[in-house]
């Protein structure tokens, strides 16, 4: 049982830990990277929260919520969350603290798309996400949010087409490893997690249990777009990616074949 009165636990939520957020949309592998980053010694958390941050409040109710059913690490000094949502907001305070590290990451809406039709198509087929002019719709709006915060950082972040995770994991993890400056390499071998493949936190995929990045390129070659609608999510992942890139300047990992 998690208690306050138990000096481990006291000490794991009421310190001071560094916060690493990756801002990204659904379907673009966060769930691969959040058990390379759970797996690591240094860091807790590797599901999505589903909560918003707003003040330094929101970071003690992250760790208040991560351990009440998750280990804590003797000697971890980073907890780390994805969001992908704009319904869960990330504070520009929170965003330009010292003490938090932010990632971008995004995938092409060739693959995106059709990735999350497919998902809901077998989770929930009378899910909204079903339509594709309403999963084009959320990417799209996803994008400009993340356009907007990352316009608005004034810390440097660091980029990476989430493509590069599974076509060049090696480069990807080793250079964001040194960003992080973490002790222990990032590595594209990974443990499962209690939370792993379940529904709600994450991806459902028998590929996650894999324990390890499975190099490739997934194809969509069967999905039929309409062409106006999907011209519309490239040309908003081309203008956001530019952005992206040339904000975070030396910070990125360009994936090959992401045009």
């Amino acid at each position: 049982m998690f208690s306050l009165s138990n000096p481990l636990q006291s000490a794991a939520v009421l310190l001071p830990k560094q916060h690493v957020f990756l801002l990204s949309h659904m379907r673009a592998y966060t769930s691969l990277f959040g058990h390379i980053m759970g797996s690591n010694p240094e860091i807790c958390g590797y599901y999505e929260m589903h909560i918003g941050y707003y003040s330094w409040k929101s970071l003690v109710r992250q760790k208040l919520l991560y351990f009440k059913n998750e280990e804590i690490k003797p000697k971890f000094s980073r907890m780390f969350d994805k969001v992908l949502h704009n319904d869960h907001q990330v504070s520009n305070n929170i965003l330009n603290s010292k003490r938090t590290k932010t990632i971008f990451s995004l995938r092409r809406p060739q693959d995106t798309i059709p990735s999350i039709l497919h998902l809901y198509k077998d989770v929930d087929p009378s899910h909204e996400f079903n339509s594709e002019s309403f999963a084009t719709d959320y990417y799209m709006q996803r994008l400009s949010e993340l356009e907007s915060l990352a316009g608005s950082l004034q810390q440097a972040f660091f980029y990476f087409d989430a493509e590069s995770l599974k076509q060049d994991p090696n480069e990807c993890l080793e250079c964001l490893s040194d960003w992080l400056q973490l002790r222990i390499p990032l590595s594209p071998n990974y443990g499962l997690q209690k939370n792993t493949s379940k529904k709600r936190f994450g991806d459902t995929s028998a590929n996650l249990e894999a324990g390890r990045v499975i190099e490739g390129k997934s194809a969509y070659t069967d999905f039929r777009f309409d062409a106006d609608t999907m011209n519309e999510a490239i040309r908003m992942h081309h203008k956001v990616r530019k952005l992206l890139v040339e904000k975070s300047a030396q910070r990125s990992i360009i994936g090959p074949n992401t045009n």
